[in-house]
Formats: structure tokens, C-alpha cells, sequence
């Protein structure tokens, strides 16, 4: 881990202003920054080597104030060393932004001096909110392929569908996943891949045949390889998106995009439900809404509308937003976090947000205990006020759908998992006549299959069998 004095060197401060500057930071300027020195984790099954702090694609990348070079933002975020790049198809001119910023940056193939080496390095990922990739009864025309090549248009050709030879996305994310609903169309197609497609097609289907060059769907006919991963991303409820990897039997998601921030217990915690499950399916886990997407600046609790909702502030929140940073790159499991930026300032990068946050995400990771207190101190200044995207806090959902069956001399006891509430499940404990008979660690449960454990007959009291999840202490 990059020491935080070490990146200020690097950065060109020096140790007084740094000290003034406490807990914030400063930087020098941009023509003083040196590359490879940020630390790096392995993004998942993606094998890509990401840095702790990501560029979010909204902030003024979405809602560009008059004014503000947004493709500069993403230029200084690659300059400092950023390496994961994010947008959407939903984020309005964002993707067009990045267009911009990938042709100074030489970034764009078959352009004269392509930086092949600087593309390879950097992880482009975007996201599709549509939910199939062909639906007859969808008049519109739009769909997940067409946003897919929208992205690429937009970031790499000419926005009106010329797409270079050689580009591609690192990842498209199926976006905002919030419902049962949602799930169902997405797989639609799913388990007929390889034989006859229905008329209707969900964009899981289609995403990996244009991941892979296959054409099992009919949806990509030119066999074309444009993009890399597949991944989901959702803030709503840890439910939905856990029963969607679930679902996944094949281990096709690569990545989950969700929101991790310091309030993340006062709701239905996603740090101890979602997140658990997709490192135990070796999913890359992105982190987002560090700052509750603004709330916590004291922007109003809804989805930002305005350039008027973007944050250019440094340090105008309760508690300490270095630390809200910290926090959350260091949750286990975590791989790399996303901020958006509203402000950068190259002349005076003591008043640059992604000079800050760099700064915060390589400081020395949180321990338990420092996590602990800041999430009191949050919960104090705020309460359950921020985290408007969230499902509200329901405690410990004890396990579901419990069944016993009996082979020879074994009995065979199956559920669903249980649902984390505040703390992280410890165990589960099977009851049989009133007593504990058995206590088996908590584990993450991969699938749609059930959970299970097996008794030995004679040692079963007689009685209604049960089992019941127990937090930790």
C-alpha cells in the first residue's frame, strides 16, 4: 500500500502545506505527476489489475455545469493514475464526454499514435438499463445491443454509429437492478442458448454473445468481440441482486457494481448480504454512492436532476469525508470504489476532488474498529437520512422454506439462506425438539440450490425440525 506521505511526494507537496491541509490534502501540479504508484487489486475473475479509486460517470460528467471541460476531469483522473473509468447510457452526455477525453488521450484505435499500452491498462466499463436485446412487442427499436453499440460510438467514433475496428468495452453492465421483475427479463433466453431462441430475448443473453463472438441468440450475426466482461449493478435491494447471481449457475457475471457507503448498516445492508456472495462467486465488486450521491453534503435525498445537485466542495460534510473514502475502499471484498467528480482544479490541486479522493483511497486501510466509529458517528449526525436508494432496515431475515427428508439412517435438512441485518450471520444452528443439534458456519449460498446439512437419524429428537441464523456477537 502507496504510503500517504509517498503519494503526496509523488504529487509534489510539500510537508507543511500537507499538514495544513489535514485531513483534506494537496497536490502539486499535474505536469509533477508520476504514474505506477498507486496499489492495485485484481478485479475478480476479470483478472484486470485495478486501482482503489474509480471515476464515476455522473457528477459533472452527466450534469456538466457551463463551463467545466468535463473530458478534462477523465483526462486528469487517467493522468493521476485512475484506471477504472465508468459511465452509462443513461448518464446524458457523459459517454460523449468520454469520447472527447479518449481522443486527446490518444485512446481512440486506427487513429495516429493509438496508446495501445495506455488502452490495455485502463478498465471502460458502461451500462445498459434496457432489459432485453429483442422484444416484438417494444416498438421504440432500443434495446441492450443498441446501447452497447451506442456506448462504443459515442466513446470511441463518430456518435452516429461508426464504430472503429479494435474498440471495445471492458464491461457492460445490466444497470440498476431493483426488482424480481427486472431479474426474470434479463434471463429470458438463458437456458435456450445453444438451441431455439424464443421470440423475446432478455440482454443477459445477448451481452455474452457479443462478449464471446458467438451468435446463439441471432443478435450478432458479424460475430463481433465488443466487449471483454458482463457484469450487474443495482443500490436497491440486496435481495434482488443476490437472487440474480444465484441465478448464474454459470459464473458469466464477472462484475457487481453497488452501493457500499458508511450508512450502508442503518439499511438492508448490502456489505453483509450481496457482497459476501458475489467474492464467493469471484465476481469483481465495484463500490459506489461513497458519498450517498451527495446527500451527505446535504444535497436533498433523491436522484441528482441539475448541475445545481453536483457537489464541487471539499470537506462540507458532518464527518470526515476522507475517511467516508477510506471506509469503504476497505471493506473486504472490495476491489476498486467510484466517485464522481464535480471539480478539478490543475493550478491548485488542494481545492481538486480527484486529487482528494486518490489521496483518501490510498491512505492506510480502516480497521474494524475504525469502521465501527465512524459508522457511529455517521449514524449520529445523519440517522437513516441518506441512503434514499436503498431498502430500509429489516433485521435478521431467518431462513425460509426449511425441509427435512430422510435417507437410511441420515436425515437431511435443507433452506434458504437466511438475510443479513446489521451484523453478519455467524452461523446457523439446527433445532430439533426444542435443542440445538447441530451448528454449522455461515456460508454464502451460490445458488438456487438450497443450503443443507445432514444429521445422523438416531440422534434427532423427535419434533419439528428448524434452523435459525445467529449473528455474530
Amino acid at each position: 500500500m502507496t504510503n500517504r506521505r509517498q503519494l503526496l511526494s509523488t504529487l509534489g507537496v510539500g510537508a507543511a502545506a500537507a499538514a495544513l491541509l489535514e485531513p483534506s490534502f494537496a497536490a502539486g501540479p499535474a505536469t509533477k505527476v508520476k504514474t505506477g504508484i498507486i496499489p492495485k487489486k485484481v478485479l475478480g475473475r476479470t483478472g484486470h489489475m485495478v486501482g482503489p479509486l474509480g471515476l464515476g460517470g455522473q457528477a459533472s460528467l452527466q450534469w456538466t455545469p457551463d463551463g467545466v471541460d468535463a473530458a478534462d476531469i477523465i483526462c486528469r483522473a487517467v493522468e493521476l493514475g485512475v484506471n477504472y473509468l465508468d459511465t452509462a447510457n443513461a448518464y446524458g452526455p457523459s459517454q460523449v464526454h468520454y469520447g472527447e477525453a479518449f481522443r486527446r488521450l490518444n485512446l481512440v484505435p486506427g487513429k495516429p499514435g493509438y496508446n495501445a499500452g495506455l488502452r490495455e491498462k485502463l478498465y471502460f466499463a458502461s451500462k445498459t438499463g434496457r432489459r432485453f436485446a429483442k422484444d416484438p412487442t417494444d416498438a421504440s427499436g432500443l434495446n441492450a445491443i443498441t446501447e452497447l453499440k451506442r456506448t462504443l460510438t459515442q466513446a470511441f467514433g463518430d456518435g452516429q454509429g461508426f464504430i472503429p475496428e479494435g474498440a471495445y468495452l471492458n464491461c457492460i453492465q445490466m444497470h440498476a437492478i431493483g426488482s424480481l421483475e427486472d431479474v426474470r427479463k434479463l434471463y429470458v433466453g438463458i437456458p435456450e442458448r445453444g438451441g431455439k431462441m424464443p421470440d423475446q430475448i432478455g440482454a443477459f443473453a445477448a451481452l455474452l454473445d457479443y462478449r464471446d463472438g458467438t451468435n446463439y441468440t441471432g443478435l450478432n450475426p458479424e460475430h463481433k468481440h465488443y466487449v471483454r466482461h458482463v457484469g450487474v449493478t443495482g443500490h436497491l435491494d440486496t435481495t434482488v441482486l443476490s437472487r440474480l447471481i444465484r441465478m448464474d449457475e454459470g459464473n458469466e457475471l464477472d462484475t457487481l457494481l453497488v452501493a457500499l457507503n458508511v450508512n450502508d448498516k442503518l439499511y438492508l445492508p448490502h456489505q453483509y448480504n450481496v457482497l459476501p456472495l458475489a467474492v464467493a462467486k469471484g465476481m469483481g465488486v465495484i463500490a459506489m454512492k461513497v458519498f450517498a450521491d451527495g446527500v451527505f453534503f446535504g444535497k436533498e435525498a433523491r436522484f441528482s436532476k441539475t448541475p445545481a445537485d453536483v457537489n464541487t466542495k471539499l470537506g462540507n460534510a458532518k464527518i470526515n469525508t476522507h475517511d467516508m473514502v477510506r471506509y469503504t475502499v476497505s471493506l473486504p471484498g472490495v476491489c476498486t470504489t467510484i466517485i464522481g467528480t464535480g471539480h478539478i482544479n490543475r493550478k491548485n490541486p488542494a481545492d481538486d476532488q480527484l486529487v482528494a479522493n486518490l489521496a483518501a483511497a490510498t491512505d492506510a486501510p480502516m480497521t474494524q474498529d475504525e469502521r465501527e466509529a465512524l459508522e457511529k458517528d455517521a449514524a449520529a449526525q445523519y440517522g437513516a437520512t441518506t441512503n434514499y436508494f436503498q431498502q430500509k432496515a429489516q433485521g435478521l431475515i431467518q431462513p425460509t422454506d426449511v425441509k427435512v427428508t430422510k435417507d437410511a439412517d441420515r436425515v437431511k435438512v435443507t433452506w434458504q439462506t437466511a438475510v443479513a441485518g446489521a451484523k453478519p450471520l455467524a452461523a446457523y444452528q439446527i433445532k430439533a425438539g426444542g435443542k440445538a443439534i447441530l451448528t454449522i458456519p455461515a456460508r454464502p449460498q451460490l445458488t438456487l440450490a438450497p443450503l443443507s446439512a445432514y444429521l445422523i437419524n438416531e440422534n434427532v429428537p423427535d419434533g419439528p425440525v428448524d434452523v435459525v441464523a445467529v449473528e455474530e456477537a
